[in-house]
C-alpha cells in the first residue's frame, strides 16, 4: 500500500499540488458538482460525500489539492454560516416555548458525553485530569453539520430541531468555558483572564442583540436593492463571528447569534431569504465539508495500533454519550422514536470546537523527554483520533439525521387528515411597483397545499395590449423566481379587469384574491375606485385589498379589526387561517379588535388549537373610536379591516366609512381591507345558533384538519 502510494507521489510529484488559484477554485466546483452526482449512485449522503471527495484530492492522499489559508478560510466561513443560517431558520416563537426544554437538553447533551469523556479518558487513554477535561469539552460540544439536510426538508421550524439548536449553543458555551479555564490555567498565573473574557462577551452580545438590530431595521428599510441586502446580511454574520472570537469564544457562537437577532429582520420566504440559502448550499457549506475531508490523514494508522485505539475509543465514546442524551430528552419528554433520533443526528456531528480543543491540546507542552521531544498534553495519536472522529461522527450525524427527517415528514402525512382542502390565491397584476409586495403577500398566506396564480387581462378597452400584459407576467415570474415560489401564469382577453377576474377566479376555482391599491385622493366617494368597486360588486370570494407603504417586510404587528358578526361569514374560518399563517412567515405577533362575541369565538378557536402565535384581544364597541386607535399604532403595523358587502350578515353602513377614512387621515400607513368569502343576508332568517361555516359545505372534519395546518410544525 505504502508502495502504490509513493509511486503514484512520485508519479504527479510535478504536476500536484495544484498551486493556480483558478486550477484550485476549478477543481472545487467540480468536486462540488460531481461529489453529490457520484455519492448518491454508491447510496452514500452527500455531506459525506464531500468530506470524502476532500479526503480523496487532500494533501494526506492524492495531494491533488494543497490545505492552503484559502481552503482553510472558505471552510471556516462555511461553518459560520452554518450558524448563522440556524439561527435565521429557527422559529423564534417556537424557541421561547421550548426555552427550558433547550435549557435541559443543553445540559443533558453536555453533561452526558462530558462523564463518558471523563471515564474514556482516565481509565481507557490513562490521560491526566487536565487532559480529561479538554476531552471532556470535546465530546460535549458538537457542529450543526447536518443541519442543511433539515433546512432541504422543510424542517427548520419543528419543536426537536429548535430545541436542537437552542442545545447546541447551551453545549458549546459551556464546552468553550472549560476549554478556557484550561488554557489559563497553563498561560496566565491567577484567574486574570475571566474578567476581561466576560466584560468582552457581555460587550458583544449587547452590540449583537440591540445595534445590529436596530442598524439593520434601518439599513433594510431604506435599502431595497436586493445584493446590497445580502452582502448587508453577511457582513453583520462575521461581525458578529469576529466580535465573540475576539471574547475568548468560538466564532460559531457569534454568528449563531446575529441570525437570531435578524431572525425577524428577514421574513422565511423574501428573496433576500432566498440569496442567503442558495449561496450558502451552493459555495460555502461545501468548502466547509471538503475542507474537514482534507485534514483526515488515514496514514498515520499505518504506524501501529495506537492510533486506530484511540480513534476508536474516541469515536465509540462520543456516539453513545450523544445517543443517550439524546434518548433520556427523549423518553423524559415523551418525544417521538423520530423526534429522539433526530435530536441525535443533529448534535452528534463535530467539527470547529473539536478542532479547536485538539490544537489547543496539541500545543501545549507539560514536559520533555529524555531526547529533547515535547510531551504534549494532547499528543499526536489523540489529533489523528479527533479527526477521524469528525469523520465516522459527520457519517452518523448525516445518515440519522436524513433517515430521521423522513420519518418525520411520514409522521405528519400519517396524521393529516384525509380530506384536507387546498385553495387557490390569485393575484392580478398591473402595476409593476407593487407586483414583488403582492406575490410576497400571497406566498405569506399560502398553505402548503395551495395553488398560486397570477393573472393580467387584457383590456383593450383601456389601451392594455397583449405585449404590456406579458411584460407584467414575465415580471411577476422572475421575483417569483427569486423567493422559490411557483406561480402558475394566466393571461385572459375580456371587456374589463373586473371581469376578467371574476372569470378567472371561477375557471381556476380561486378562494382568494390579492389585490394592490393606489392612492386615489382625488375621488372622494369612492378611493377603491371603479376597477375595485366593479370587483366587489360582482364577487363573492375572499378578496384582500392592500396598500402597501414600503417594503412588507417591515411589518412587525398585524392588527386586525372586525364588525360584529364578523364569525358569521363563510370566509371567516380561512381569514384567521391566512392570518396566523402571515404571522408565522414574518415572524409577528397579532392583535385583534372585535365584539365580544366575536372575541369569544376566538378564543374557543385558540382553545381548542395549538396556535403558535402571541394574540392579544381587545374588545371594539364603537367603530367611531377606530381613528383613535389607529393613532396609537406603530407605523410598522398592519392594519387589517374585515370588512363586509352590502345585503349580508355582518354589513353595516359604518363600515363603508373606512377605506375612506383611511385614505384621507391615514395615507402613511400600511393597510390591508379584507372582503370574507359572503352570501346574502336572508331576511326571514331572524337567528343565529352558530357562526354559518358550521353550516356550509366546510364540514367540522374539514375545520380540524384546515386548522390543523395553521399549527403544523
Amino acid at each position: 500500500m505504502r508502495s502504490i502510494y509513493q509511486m503514484m507521489s512520485s508519479l504527479f510529484s510535478g504536476i500536484f499540488p495544484v498551486e493556480n488559484p483558478i486550477a484550485v477554485f476549478l477543481i472545487v466546483l467540480l468536486i462540488i458538482l460531481m461529489a453529490p452526482i457520484v455519492f448518491k449512485r454508491l447510496g452514500i449522503p452527500h455531506i459525506v460525500g464531500m468530506i470524502l471527495a476532500g479526503m480523496i484530492v487532500g494533501p494526506y492522499a492524492l495531494n491533488i489539492l494543497p490545505f492552503d489559508r484559502s481552503i482553510d478560510v472558505f471552510g471556516k466561513v462555511g461553518l459560520y454560516y452554518i450558524m448563522f443560517l440556524a439561527g435565521m431558520e429557527i422559529d423564534i416563537s417556537d424557541l421561547k416555548k421550548n426555552l427550558k426544554k433547550s435549557i435541559l437538553f443543553g445540559l443533558a447533551t453536555f453533561a452526558i458525553p462530558s462523564v463518558f469523556a471523563l471515564l474514556a479518558g482516565k481509565f481507557l487513554l490513562g490521560f491526566s485530569l487536565m487532559a480529561c477535561l479538554l476531552l471532556a469539552a470535546m465530546f460535549a460540544s458538537h457542529t450543526l453539520v447536518s443541519f442543511p439536510i433539515i433546512s432541504r426538508y422543510g424542517l427548520s421550524n419543528r419543536s426537536a430541531v429548535n430545541i436542537a439548536v437552542g442545545g447546541t449553543v447551551i453545549a458549546v458555551t459551556f464546552s468553550m468555558i472549560i476549554l478556557a479555564a484550561v488554557d489559563s490555567a497553563f498561560h496566565e498565573t491567577g484567574g486574570n483572564t475571566w474578567l476581561p473574557m466576560l466584560v468582552k462577551m457581555t460587550v458583544s452580545l449587547l452590540v449583537i442583540f440591540f445595534a445590529i438590530p436596530k442598524c439593520s431595521q434601518w439599513f433594510l428599510n431604506k435599502y431595497e436593492d436586493g445584493i446590497l441586502r445580502f452582502v448587508y446580511v453577511l457582513a453583520m454574520a462575521f461581525l458578529g463571528a469576529l466580535l465573540t472570537e475576539i471574547s475568548g469564544f468560538q466564532g460559531v457562537l457569534g454568528a449563531f447569534f446575529v441570525g437570531l437577532a435578524l431572525n425577524t429582520q428577514v421574513p422565511k420566504l423574501s428573496s433576500l431569504m432566498n440569496r442567503v440559502e442558495f449561496v450558502g448550499n451552493a459555495i460555502f457549506f461545501p468548502y466547509f465539508l471538503i475542507s474537514i475531508g482534507m485534514m483526515i490523514n488515514l496514514r498515520a494508522f499505518t504506524q501501529g495500533w495506537e492510533g486506530w485505539y484511540v480513534a476508536i475509543v474516541m469515536s465509540g465514546s462520543v456516539l453513545l454519550g450523544k445517543w443517550l442524551a439524546a434518548k433520556c430528552f427523549q423518553w423524559g419528554n415523551k418525544m417521538s422514536h423520530a423526534q429522539g433520533n433526530l435530536l441525535f443526528g443533529l448534535t452528534s456531528g463535530r467539527a470547529a470546537v473539536t478542532l479547536a480543543v485538539v490544537m489547543i491540546g496539541y500545543n501545549i507542552i507539560v514536559g520533555y523527554n529524555e531526547d529533547g521531544t515535547p510531551i504534549r498534553l494532547l499528543n499526536e495519536f489523540v489529533f489523528n483520533g479527533s479527526v477521524v472522529m469528525i469523520l465516522i461522527s459527520c457519517l452518523v450525524s448525516s445518515v440519522v439525521t436524513e433517515k430521521s427527517a423522513k420519518q418525520l415528514l411520514l409522521e405528519r402525512n400519517e396524521t393529516a387528515q384525509p380530506d384536507e382542502k387546498s385553495h387557490a390565491i390569485l393575484v392580478p397584476v398591473a402595476n409593476p411597483r407593487v407586483i414583488d409586495q403582492l406575490l410576497q403577500l400571497a406566498v405569506s398566506l399560502k398553505n402548503p397545499k395551495d395553488k398560486l396564480y397570477t393573472l393580467s387581462v387584457v383590456d383593450e378597452n383601456a389601451g392594455m395590449d397583449r405585449k404590456q400584459c406579458s411584460n407584467l407576467l414575465n415580471m411577476a415570474a422572475h421575483y417569483a423566481a427569486s423567493i422559490d415560489a411557483d406561480f402558475h401564469q394566466v393571461m385572459r382577453f375580456d371587456s374589463d379587469v373586473a371581469t376578467g377576474i371574476v372569470h378567472a377566479v371561477r375557471e381556476y376555482q380561486v378562494s382568494d384574491v390579492i389585490v394592490g391599491m393606489q392612492h386615489h385622493s382625488h375621488l372622494k366617494d369612492n378611493p377603491f375606485g371603479v376597477k375595485l368597486s366593479n370587483l366587489l360588486k360582482h364577487s363573492h370570494y375572499n378578496i384582500f385589498i392592500t396598500r402597501f407603504v414600503g417594503s412588507i417586510d417591515r411589518m412587525k404587528r398585524l392588527v386586525v379589526m372586525m364588525p360584529e358578526k364578523a364569525e358569521y361569514e363563510h370566509g371567516f374560518f380561512l381569514f384567521m387561517q391566512r392570518c396566523h399563517t402571515l404571522c408565522r412567515q414574518m415572524q409577528c405577533n397579532a392583535v385583534i379588535y372585535a365584539h365580544p362575541d366575536t372575541l369569544q369565538h376566538v378564543r374557543q378557536l385558540m382553545h381548542r388549537f395549538d396556535i403558535k402565535i402571541t394574540i392579544e384581544l381587545n374588545e371594539l364597541h364603537n367603530w367611531q373610536n377606530v381613528p383613535m386607535l389607529i393613532d396609537s399604532l406603530s407605523p410598522q403595523d398592519m392594519i387589517t379591516f374585515v370588512l363586509s358587502r352590502k345585503n349580508t350578515v355582518s354589513y353595516a353602513p359604518v363600515l363603508d366609512e373606512i377605506p375612506l377614512m383611511i385614505e384621507s387621515h391615514f395615507p402613511d400607513r400600511m393597510v390591508s381591507f379584507f372582503y370574507p368569502e359572503q352570501t346574502v343576508f336572508v331576511e326571514n332568517i331572524t337567528t343565529y345558533s352558530g357562526p354559518l361555516q358550521v353550516q356550509t359545505s366546510t364540514s367540522p372534519k374539514e375545520e380540524v384538519s384546515l386548522l390543523k395546518q395553521l399549527s403544523n410544525e
